[in-house]
């Protein structure tokens, strides 16, 4: 679904597609979509489907004044679990079939913020136009992610006896289960967010298609299918820079950290074009300075 602005379709190979995946804090999304709004961007909007009736309670839509929006088909996205991938394709899917030849596909949450303007953003993606932008670590330290059948994923958060079951079932299947054994894809593993060429959207929507099964019953394979689709075919240059997101994550918290104002230092010295995670309601000064510093220097 478009918004009512009326959509020439264009080859301007300088025009970017942010996807996002939103689950709620919509004040937040509206102001990251306005600090995103500029005529050589467009939207494209994942909300997931349990929190489609609060987002059509706050309104039912974001606003733009350049940006075109696209609203991708929502999924039932479970933490670690094979839909969050889906709700990934479905926005992937979207920016293919919408007839664009965009030069770069940023997928981002609703937590994120870019911490550049977009003349600077879009200046490093010319720059840099050959590569693709995703993390990209071989050491299988997580290959158990793959390699066995995990069950119950999609309600193993907060429910310990689930996961605890979920576990219990991952032993008898160290003896004689290799799911990656026959797999046609190089095993890789990295960061969820990334900035990709429209060609590397294709192939990975294209190979998702086929390989679904194999990431199916797995945990949290929205942070391996990407590279390992990517690795495998050898024309993808994978930038040494990473996925140029700024991220803190806690000694053995499977979360990021939650930016805060005693951050802003850090993240203005950055060199990063992104950073996440940002909560209005756990520090609402850091989201307003970043999109005021950004608004400002548009």
């Amino acid at each position: 679904m478009i918004n009512q602005n009326s959509l020439s379709f264009m080859t301007d190979s300088d025009k970017h597609a942010y996807c996002i995946l939103a689950h709620g804090n919509w004040e937040q999304l509206q102001l990251l979509v306005s600090v995103l709004d500029d005529e050589r961007n467009d939207i494209f909007l994942h909300i997931d489907k349990k929190a489609l009736s609060s987002f059509e309670i706050w309104g039912g839509k974001v606003k733009t004044n350049h940006s075109h929006i696209f609203i991708a088909n929502s999924i039932d996205v479970r933490w670690s679990d094979v839909s969050l991938a889906d709700a990934e394709i479905e926005l992937f899917k979207s920016v293919l079939h919408s007839g664009i030849m965009y030069s770069r596909i940023h997928l981002i949450s609703s937590a994120d913020l870019p911490l550049k303007n977009q003349d600077e953003i879009h200046a490093f993606f010319m720059e840099h136009k050959d590569e693709e932008f995703i993390n990209v670590i071989a050491p299988k330290a997580y290959i158990k992610r793959l390699k066995y059948y995990h069950f119950f994923v999609r309600y193993r958060r907060n429910r310990p006896l689930v996961d605890f079951a979920r576990r219990i079932l991952l032993i008898p299947q160290l003896f004689f289960v290799n799911r990656l054994r026959k797999s046609p894809l190089k095993y890789a593993y990295g960061s969820e967010w990334c900035s990709l060429s429209l060609e590397a959207i294709r192939e990975i929507v294209d190979k998702f298609s086929l390989c679904r099964n194999m990431f199916r019953y797995t945990t949290c394979c929205d942070e391996h299918y990407k590279q390992m689709i990517l690795i495998s075919n050898a024309k993808f240059k994978i930038s040494d820079k990473g996925n140029l997101r700024f991220i803190v994550f806690g000694k053995g918290s499977p979360s990021p950290k939650t930016l805060r104002v005693a951050d802003a230092d850090t993240l203005k010295n950055s060199k990063c074009l992104f950073a996440r995670k940002f909560d209005m309601n756990i520090d609402k000064g850091i989201v307003l300075t970043i999109c005021r510093k950004i608004m400002n220097n548009k």
